[in-house]
């Protein structure tokens, strides 16, 4: 797999990993395409972790496709990637922010994503898990 797109029409697309020697994720590409305007940018991904941290977040949500209270959020290392969900019964609300951290109020995108707590939250959480699995034969 080497594309993540959640939504329709309106979408946010993770694809375009770049991976060190080891198969380590680096940097991704978040594009996301909302009507007439379409934005990417380069997100680096955690020195520590990767992008568990995301993976995780989707988890959680996937773990929860029955509701949970409040927001749930996630932030790139960077700041340049923010996302927020929140379960209204039988969606889930994903609000995204893609912005450049140092100029945020020159750039940012900004945008809703309605999805289906069922199955098109999984297939979401699904598809990021995949997404992030080290590859196979990498050089160690």
């Amino acid at each position: 797999m080497d594309k993540v797109d959640i939504g329709g029409t309106q979408r946010l697309t993770f694809g375009d990993l770049r991976r060190d020697p080891c198969g380590q994720v680096l940097a991704m590409t978040v594009t996301v395409e909302l009507e007439s305007l379409t934005a990417r940018r380069e997100v680096a991904a955690s020195y520590v972790s990767g992008f568990a941290d995301l993976a995780g977040f989707f988890t959680s949500l996937l773990e929860n496709w029955r509701g949970w209270n409040g927001a749930r959020t996630y932030k790139s290392i960077e700041h340049d990637l923010l996302l927020e969900a929140t379960h209204t019964g039988s969606h889930v609300e994903l609000l995204f922010n893609l912005q450049d951290p140092q100029f945020h109020d020159v750039w940012s995108v900004r945008g809703k994503l309605t999805l289906d707590a069922g199955e098109e939250l999984t297939r979401a959480g699904e598809d990021i898990q995949e997404l992030f699995r080290p590859l196979k034969g990498a050089v160690l």
